[in-house]
């Protein structure tokens, strides 16, 4: 991109503001020896993407060309990655909406099949959850009866290598679970591999930004430990 297409003018709604705003820069610049322009910039660069490094990393790659399946992919493999077989922790809960509400675009069937025998085995893994959460009174004992079937059923599918994969009931089942599910290293690998499975991601304005979004608010949740 030439360098006259990265200049752009900075407009204020009122001269109060734009005085204010010299004035801050103006004495930052003068205190620490560093440039106006390298201070806007800065500033700028901080709240589009902001001051979290793994954060940072995620956004600037949506914006380098990648899709939204692959970030949403990386995020999910982030949290998985603990001891005890324990989630970080991250709320991720919005990330897995997001996924559910980009289904409606995308058109294609076709999958990358590699990761399936690894989300079987984390499907299994989450099996095992809800068969030892199934002890408790009537009410409990049909949800995750239910569940468990759910499980066996996606397991059916994702083995028939002829079936057209319908990703939106399998986001759908862990935001219903998630309070259940969302300390689980298994449910971020399953879902790190649907999002690595799954073809036809948008790579659009709305998309971008909606992640984005995502991301700059996952952002203000962020684990002090994970720092």
């Amino acid at each position: 991109m030439a360098e006259n297409n990265l200049k752009k003018t900075l407009l204020f709604s009122s001269l109060e503001k734009k005085e204010l705003v010299d004035n801050i820069v103006s004495d930052e610049s003068n205190s620490i020896g560093r440039k106006i322009s390298a201070i806007i910039e800065l500033t700028v660069m901080d709240e589009l993407l902001t001051k979290n490094d793994q954060i940072r990393f995620w956004i600037t790659e949506l914006y380098k060309g990648c899709t939204s399946g692959e970030i949403l992919s990386l995020v999910f493999e982030f949290n998985s990655a603990n001891i005890m077989k324990r989630s970080c922790g991250l709320p991720l809960l919005p990330f897995i909406e997001f996924a559910i509400n980009e289904q409606i675009f995308i058109k294609e069937y076709d999958v990358n099949r590699e990761p399936i025998a690894h989300l079987i085995k984390c499907l299994n893994s989450i099996h095992d959850i809800f068969d030892s959460l199934n002890k408790g009174d009537e009410q409990h004992t049909l949800k995750y009866t239910e569940a468990l079937d759910t499980i066996n059923c996606f397991i059916e599918r994702l083995n028939e290598k002829n079936e057209k994969i319908h990703f939106a009931p399998f986001y759908r089942f862990f935001k219903t679970h998630w309070y259940d599910l969302k300390d689980s290293m298994y449910t971020f690998e399953a879902l790190s591999d649907l999002a690595s499975i799954q073809k036809g991601w948008r790579n659009t304005s709305e998309s971008r930004y909606n992640l984005t979004k995502c991301l700059r608010d996952l952002a203000d949740n962020w684990s002090n430990e994970l720092e």
